[in-house]
């Protein structure tokens, strides 16, 4: 019975101390898992990541990146359940790393494309069709879904953390990697190289260097873009062997550093290894202006001073002395010489007389640049304007050439060095715009203030030595504008035989009485009259004490030669039959000047006269139809007819009144004009 009772009272005691033990157990169970619980949550929320030093800048770009609502976990645990306990594993083996102090600085973790396309988050937009990117039209599909360059790539291919301050940002430098990658022969892919692969031409106004600029008219001419900007690419993102040791300690690793697709399959698509970790960055876009770098002084340059390094000097407006560096407006947008000079008007010869004695070592040619250049990329509206920089840049050349000859003789045997180092200047401004050999089209303006400075240098030695010159130096220079029109209209004010428009207006006169472009002309809309042509007798026909408003002949000229009969072609003075009447019969007095109809010749003349005026108009006309027809087909004429002819026509275009001032003269010599050209 002891026995019995001994063992029921051992059983309650065991009874007793298992269920204190399960209520312990299950008590602490619950604790535990509520304790596990809050750790693995807390564990899981962004701040923890933060508790590590090392994190926080990882930590400050997630805050500002466009995922800072998304918790870290999210995407750098993969979608599942032995996924997140995998991904919970390498955090905690972070975790003990920090703690033993045996992390490295830059924590390594790579995000799959599963945790990006997961549901709810870029599974379905990725694949909905283009997105803005900048300037550009990215679509992922070609990207993901299709290989690249016979590479698979990852989400994480491009949306990486090269930036620091950027959290998964697209560096542009990735895509650059990809597109200008030269292949195995040192060749860029034609196809990926393209600039419309990825954009077109810029929209409306850009400002360049402070001024605006649209593409929209030369991309409707045709003009491809690497016509101006090229090169835009910089770098061959070359691997260099020394960089795999930064991350490879085995000869083994090191030794396949030629074996590409298997590279690119390990650090690319198996695993998450930024390109720039092995490749030089390669740059896209409008490189930076490169300084003019003078060609060798050996060979050639040992004794001669290099036309490429004047053309260069001039391009970059550099060079001259006392004259601002001021580039040429193609050199600032970054056109390159082959823009230019593509041939299209022909080959230009390097071999002058002063190359000869080289024989065939002196010989070379070079594509010339022409007009049909010009218009190719501008427009028909630059037709012309080469034409017109070439002869004020030529006329100013052909004027210094022998002052500065003349000052170098009289120099010659007088120790004067302030005047001497005055034509050393003048000189070294001469040859580098003589040198150049563009005649100014490289930089027309930049130019043509180097050759005024050599005339001011000239203008000062010869005052040094009580010299003058029949013509100062300084003068027969084209006017400057102070809105930059002569920057285009370099030859403004230098007469018909230079520029274009002193044929239809005597700019000339107007610049000489200190008048600016935008006096007549609107600025802000490219050339328009700023007010209607009638207006122009506000200033013509006021009386003032520089001029007497009914002096007609003062502007009018070509009129009145003809009323008078007074033409230079003339031996002698046909005056019409209006010829002793003044002006102001007909067109009224100062400032009161109008254009008469032919209603008004009745007026003072019999009835039907007005239809007389009339017909002198269509027979002048009709005439003068014909002398150009005739001069179309210059073959065989003699050069005296063909002067005489134009000057003919020439005349009677000046005049303007079809006859109505002489008509009997205008009729003669367009006759006489006609019959000279047809008897040749």
């Amino acid at each position: 019975m002891r026995t019995a009772g001994t063992l029921r009272r051992a059983w309650d005691t065991l009874v007793t101390w298992a269920g204190r033990l399960f209520v312990l157990g299950l008590f602490g169970t619950a604790g535990l898992t509520a304790v596990t619980y809050t750790a693995i949550h807390h564990t899981a929320q962004p701040d923890f990541c933060n508790s590590c030093h090392i994190m926080e800048p990882y930590f400050a770009s997630w805050q500002n990146s466009s995922h800072a609502q998304v918790g870290c976990i999210e995407c750098h645990y993969e979608p599942g359940s032995v996924e997140t306990l995998e991904g919970k594993f390498k955090a905690l083996s972070q975790l003990a790393k920090y703690v033993t102090r045996t992390q490295g600085t830059k924590p390594w973790a790579e995000v799959s494309d599963a945790s990006c396309m997961r549901s709810g988050c870029h599974s379905v937009r990725l694949l909905d069709g283009p997105v803005a990117f900048g300037q550009i039209d990215f679509d992922h599909r070609h990207h993901l879904l299709e290989s690249r360059r016979g590479r698979r790539l990852r989400c994480t291919s491009c949306h990486t953390q090269v930036q620091q301050d950027e959290h998964l940002s697209v560096d542009k430098s990735v895509c650059y990697m990809c597109h200008f990658m030269p292949d195995a022969e040192g060749e860029r892919v034609a196809e990926l190289a393209d600039c419309e692969k990825c954009h077109g031409a810029p929209e409306g106004e850009l400002l360049v260097e402070g001024k605006a600029f649209d593409h929209a008219g030369y991309v409707a001419r045709g003009v491809d873009c690497r016509e101006c900007h090229d090169p835009v690419v910089e770098g061959d993102g070359k691997v260099r062997r020394e960089r795999c040791h930064s991350c490879h300690g085995e000869s083994g690793h090191i030794e396949r550093l030629g074996e590409t697709a298997f590279l690119h399959e390990m650090h690319v698509t198996e695993h998450k290894v930024d390109c720039f970790e092995c490749h030089d960055q390669i740059h896209h876009g409008l490189l930076p202006v490169e300084p003019p770098k003078p060609t060798s002084k050996e060979g050639c340059g040992s004794c001669h001073e290099s036309s490429h390094d004047a053309a260069s000097k001039l391009y970059a407006g550099q060079g001259a002395v006392g004259v601002e560096t001021a580039p040429s407006r193609m050199h600032q947008t970054r056109v390159t010489c082959d823009a230019c000079h593509t041939g299209r008007t022909s080959t230009m010869s390097l071999v002058t007389s002063a190359h000869a004695h080289h024989g065939a070592h002196g010989r070379g040619t070079v594509a010339s640049a022409g007009n049909i250049d010009c218009v190719h990329c501008h427009g028909t509206s630059y037709d012309g304007m080469l034409a017109e920089w070439q002869g004020a840049v030529a006329a100013q050349l052909e004027r210094l050439e022998p002052a500065l000859k003349q000052l170098k003789l009289e120099l010659a045997d007088k120790a004067n060095p302030a005047a001497q180092e005055l034509l050393a200047d003048a000189e070294r401004n001469y040859l580098l715009v003589s040198l150049d050999g563009s005649k100014g089209a490289h930089n027309v303006g930049y130019a043509l203030d180097a050759l005024r400075v050599a005339a001011e240098r000239v203008e000062s030695a010869r005052g040094m030595l009580s010299l003058a010159g029949d013509v100062p130096a300084t003068q027969g220079f084209p006017a400057r504008s102070k809105d930059g029109c002569s920057a285009c209209h370099a030859g403004i004010g230098l007469g018909v035989e230079i520029s274009r428009a002193e044929r239809a207006f005597p700019h000339g006169k107007h610049l000489a009485r200190g008048m600016d472009c935008d006096a007549c002309h609107s600025v802000a809309e490219h050339g328009q009259p700023a007010f209607p042509r009638a207006q122009c007798a506000t200033c013509h026909h006021q009386e003032s004490e520089s001029f007497d408003a009914n002096d007609c002949a003062r502007c009018h000229g070509p009129q009145e030669a003809m009323l008078r009969g007074t033409l230079a072609l003339l031996t002698e003075p046909k005056p019409g039959t209006m010829g002793e009447m003044e002006c102001s019969e007909c067109h009224g007095e100062a400032p009161a000047i109008l254009r008469p109809k032919p209603q008004m010749c009745v007026l003072c003349h019999e009835a039907g006269y007005d239809e007389l005026a009339g017909n002198w108009k269509r027979e002048v006309d009709a005439l003068v139809l014909r002398v150009e027809v005739a001069l179309s087909d210059a073959s065989g004429m003699t050069p005296e007819a063909l002067a005489k002819a134009r000057a003919a026509l020439d005349a009677v275009r000046a005049d303007g009144s079809n006859g109505a001032h002489n008509y009997e003269l205008a009729k003669s010599i367009l006759e006489d004009a006609l019959g000279s050209l047809v008897s040749k």
